[in-house]
């Protein structure tokens, strides 16, 4: 009786099994890539949209600090930036004040609560312990001594067009801000930039997420 012979791969066999792998990479991997992307990007809008709420509530808790967000953009000028947001392939350009954001805030410069400009809603600390922003801060369960990762925004995108404000790409995208619109005293919620510029405000995702999270 003759023995079967343990034989390997041939080199042909193996150019085929690593072809065929190529071709199935080549085909899932950009599926994966847009599923980890939509993700992402559902991430971000539900955040901001937990964030509105929670301003809301502390609006509640805190009649003064509503009174002062109505003041906000008359008194000291109220940090003005100019955006603009496209939704449903249409764009607008408006101007917004820059009320608050999360980030690396407090004492420690870990945490990514809530704080905002000077004199803001007369929060004596302003790193997110107190008043308007401890509220909000409480109402998501954030704590200014922690590092709070979950909310920092998961997705970012270069822009076309010219330079990013603030000295930073249109793709660096560290914390969320609130803001309030110049013209009609609408709250938005935005992806911002990094300090040292205030958090320049990127992309909106609340009330109406830019078409780039739509798509």
């Amino acid at each position: 009786m003759n023995k079967l012979k343990n034989k390997g791969f041939s080199l042909i066999e193996l150019i085929i099994v690593i072809a065929i792998m190529a071709v199935l990479i080549g085909i899932l991997a950009p599926m994966f890539i847009k599923q980890v992307e939509k993700s992402k990007k559902s991430k971000d809008v539900w955040t901001a949209e937990h964030i509105a709420k929670a301003v809301n509530l502390a609006f509640v808790d805190y009649p003064e600090a509503y009174d002062a967000y109505e003041d906000w953009g008359v008194k000291n000028g109220g940090l003005p930036a100019t955006v603009s947001v496209t939704v449903d392939g249409v764009t607008s350009s408006y101007k917004v004040h820059l009320v608050a954001s999360s980030g690396t805030q407090g004492t420690n410069k870990k945490s990514n609560c809530f704080n905002g400009g000077a004199n803001a809603f007369f929060d004596s600390y302003r790193d997110g312990r107190d008043g308007f922003y401890g509220a909000i801060n409480e109402e998501l369960g954030l704590d200014y001594t922690k590092m709070n990762s979950a909310i920092t925004p998961k997705y970012s995108k270069a822009k076309t067009g010219s330079g990013a404000p603030g000295g930073f790409g249109y793709e660096t995208i560290d914390r969320y801000r609130i803001v309030k619109r110049a013209d009609n005293g609408q709250m938005e919620i935005w992806a911002a930039q990094p300090d040292p510029y205030g958090g320049y405000p990127i992309y909106r995702l609340w009330p109406e997420p830019d078409d780039i999270y739509t798509e």
